[in-house]
């Protein structure tokens, strides 16, 4: 497997089940030492093509921060609105120090840097090589988010799960396996007119693939060290952010 580390990764805020965005803000300051330039930028009334560009944003407020308490203070009053995937952000927060982004937040994502990507395996599954590679670093209990918004409709697409060692299978089965019943559900393994008298997990994973648009999986464990995979943010790689220190 080869890394790239110190890449950038956008992770929806639907994907947080709380939306603790503060929180990862926290995580992630928590890994550099103070001072950190806070700076809250409006989007212009007309958006500059280049998304990534914030040149001509307003600023609404710009802090430097010199210890904990400041950024607690910012925090526990700042609101920034979550929306749905895909949507154009209104408001952007970034934190960072001597020039470099350490964090950054919208209405509908929490981009961070310092982030480990990991090419999957030619073995296996593409879940049962992130579980593989993820699960023997973490520290249970660890947290797993699913989306699976490639095949099914925006409502009641996310479902949140926990894991209190390493057999995930058994765990996706009870929680899972019933989205298969669902009207979206509708491949010719899968059809209304050929679904299977029993369906196992090998019939979700075939259905629900992490390399359809919009199906994630991301895991947190205790110690806050993150998991993710997915055909869009990840681009089909493994990526390993928040805590990574050990």
């Amino acid at each position: 497997m080869r890394f790239q580390r110190d890449e950038w990764i956008d992770v929806f805020r639907e994907l947080l089940p709380r939306d603790d965005w503060q929180d990862l803000i926290r995580l992630q300051v928590s890994q550099h030492s103070y001072p950190f330039e806070v700076k809250l930028l409006e989007r212009p009334l007309k958006q500059n093509p280049n998304i990534h560009d914030l040149s001509d944003w307003r600023v609404r407020s710009h802090f430097i921060m010199t210890d904990v308490s400041q950024l607690d203070r910012l925090l526990e009053h700042l609101v920034i609105e979550q929306q749905e995937m895909a949507t154009e952000a209104e408001v952007t927060l970034i934190v960072q120090k001597q020039g470099q982004g350490i964090v950054r937040v919208t209405n509908d994502c929490v981009s961070m840097y310092g982030v480990a990507y990991e090419e999957l395996d030619d073995a296996g599954t593409e879940y049962e090589n992130f579980f593989d590679t993820v699960l023997p670093h973490a520290t249970f209990p660890v947290e797993v988010v699913f989306c699976g918004r490639g095949v099914l409709d925006n409502d009641d697409s996310i479902h949140v799960m926990t894991l209190h060692d390493t057999n995930w299978q058994t765990v996706f089965e009870e929680h899972l396996l019933h989205l298969l019943n669902r009207r979206e559900v509708t491949s010719g393994l899968f059809s209304k007119y050929a679904r299977p008298a029993r369906q196992t997990l090998d019939d979700f994973i075939s259905e629900f693939s992490l390399m359809m648009a919009y199906n994630f999986i991301v895991t947190r464990d205790a110690k806050n060290r993150f998991g993710m995979l997915d055909h869009f943010c990840t681009n089909g790689t493994i990526a390993h952010f928040g805590n990574l220190i050990r």
